[in-house]
């Protein structure tokens, strides 16, 4: 085991069997994250493909311990290689019950896959006394340098952007929105067959308004001023999700078959109609506004099958009216949304 001081940090480069991995992750000792069902399917199919030839290379894989001592550490959290080591659990799986096989050549290929997860080491970097924090931090650098991290994960172990730590927090905490549904394993949300409200990236959007005042249009712009503290945002945010839900039931928001708000151009025009102009104004003056504007919106019939909806920028797929997503056509909501209770 070869420990050095790196960063303040003390960290280690030591090896382990991918048997005793699996051992250590199988009694609890070593902790995983979530992982990427395509992702592990595609590091058991190049083990399968290869270990008849024994031409398998994996890089080391990166974890966090309480303490370094003489001996190797038994209990780990594992920051980057969560993919692999849940590919190795199902390897052995597999290789235990091909072991048990009539049919030989089935029975050779078990053999063959326990004794890759005996015979086989791979190295570990091991960094003494993170903190969670810094854990999903170096999670997030790790991830980022060279190769695209999910979104989902970047909004939850990213501590360093504000918008993405408000939409963690929006996330975790609100009740009803959990109830209206987010997305979080799809990149999309396929209507009418999916009936949650809105994608992770459509939250994110959403709170990048309460941010920024600004239209938002598909991509967030990370530079911007923040005017109000993060927690005033999460109160704003959670105020808006709440007068929004008292106008038609979280659980059938995201009804494509009777809610329009499950349109999502529809819902970002509500979203910036209550934030128009107020992006500089104080807390208290935004809630304000906010209780104001959302009250005039209650005589809206929020109804797939109003006809008003079509007099609105969309295409109709298998019978279904689907707003538009382009800023003149948002602008035009707006609009719509601004002249209610007048």
């Amino acid at each position: 085991m070869i420990v050095n001081n790196v960063f303040s940090k003390r960290q280690a480069m030591v090896t382990y069997t991918i048997q005793e991995l699996t051992t250590l992750i199988q009694n609890g000792q070593v902790k995983l994250r979530e992982v990427n069902k395509l992702h592990v399917r595609a590091i058991k199919k190049y083990i399968l493909e290869n270990v008849l030839t024994e031409q398998i290379y994996f890089p080391p894989l990166v974890a966090a311990a309480e303490r370094l001592g003489e001996d190797k550490p038994l209990e780990l959290m594992i920051i980057d290689g969560n993919q692999r080591l849940k590919a190795f659990c199902q390897i052995e799986e597999m290789g235990s019950r091909e072991v048990k096989s009539d049919n030989e050549e089935h029975m050779k290929i078990g053999y063959k896959l326990l004794q890759f997860l005996q015979k086989t080491e791979v190295a570990v970097q091991i960094f003494e006394g993170l903190a969670k924090e810094e854990a999903d931090q170096l999670f997030i650098d790790l991830n980022t340098k060279g190769k695209k991290v999910a979104l989902s994960k970047r909004i939850a172990f990213d501590s360093r952007k504000e918008l993405n730590k408000i939409t963690n927090t929006i996330l975790k905490n609100n009740k009803q929105l959990k109830i209206a549904g987010v997305e979080i394993e799809k990149r999309a949300i396929v209507r009418p067959t999916n009936k949650k409200l809105l994608s992770l990236s459509q939250l994110r959007q959403i709170v990048a308004i309460f941010l920024t005042g600004r239209m938002i249009h598909r991509v967030v712009d990370d530079y911007y001023e923040a005017n109000l503290a993060a927690n005033d945002y999460i109160k704003l945010i959670t105020v808006w999700f709440n007068e929004l839900f008292q106008q038609y039931p979280p659980d059938r928001m995201g009804d494509f078959e009777e809610s329009m708000l499950a349109n999502f151009p529809l819902l970002l025009s509500v979203a910036y109609y209550v934030n128009k102009g107020m992006e500089k104004q104080s807390f208290e003056e935004r809630q304000q506004e906010m209780f104001h504007r959302m009250e005039r919106l209650r005589q809206v019939d929020w109804k797939r099958d109003n006809p008003v909806w079509k007099n609105y920028k969309g295409v109709i797929r298998s019978g279904y009216y689907f707003l538009s997503n382009d800023k003149k056509n948002i602008e035009k909501l707006v609009a719509l949304l601004e002249q209610q209770g007048r």
